[in-house]
């Protein structure tokens, strides 16, 4: 018995351990390629919360890339000027999608040029200390529609 239940210990410490699955989070998206200009761009993804709880992505992280940053954000509009604004938190209801989008919610990539027909790492954090590790394709601005929708349609 007592290997059993020490059997079963170590599977669900290597469950958890995996982030995704341990909080029911599921995500995809792309990032798109940056502009000529400032070394700025945006990644869009979607969260899939298959928990029976909450989760609160509080932050993001690039894994293996120095010198570069990624930060929650959203566009609000202020007398009709879109603004961007940080984000402290976003929270994916439990058997909700949240579906961030050009316009909207966002992940802001500073530092990083972004080539298209190459990946980003992506390290969403959340609240409870787990993350959840993804590989997001860089698409050029021209393509994004098309990307958008074969992700979500």
């Amino acid at each position: 018995m007592k290997k059993v239940l020490a059997f079963a210990f170590l599977i669900t410490a290597l469950l958890v351990s995996k982030g995704a699955y341990s909080i029911g989070i599921t995500a995809e998206g792309y990032a798109r390629e940056t502009p000529p200009g400032p070394s700025m761009s945006a990644a869009f993804v979607s969260l899939h919360n298959t928990g029976d709880s909450s989760q609160v992505l509080t932050g993001v992280e690039l894994p293996g890339v120095e010198q570069a940053s990624a930060d929650l954000h959203t566009t609000i509009s202020e007398n009709g000027i879109n603004r961007m604004r940080p984000l402290d938190q976003l929270t994916i209801a439990a058997g909700a999608s949240v579906d961030m989008a050009p316009g909207g919610v966002h992940l802001m990539i500073k530092g990083l040029r972004l080539q298209a027909g190459e990946e980003l790492p992506l390290r969403l954090l959340f609240a409870d200390g787990s993350s959840v590790d993804i590989l997001v394709p860089i698409v050029r601005m021209s393509d994004e529609g098309e990307h958008h929708h074969h992700h979500h349609g």
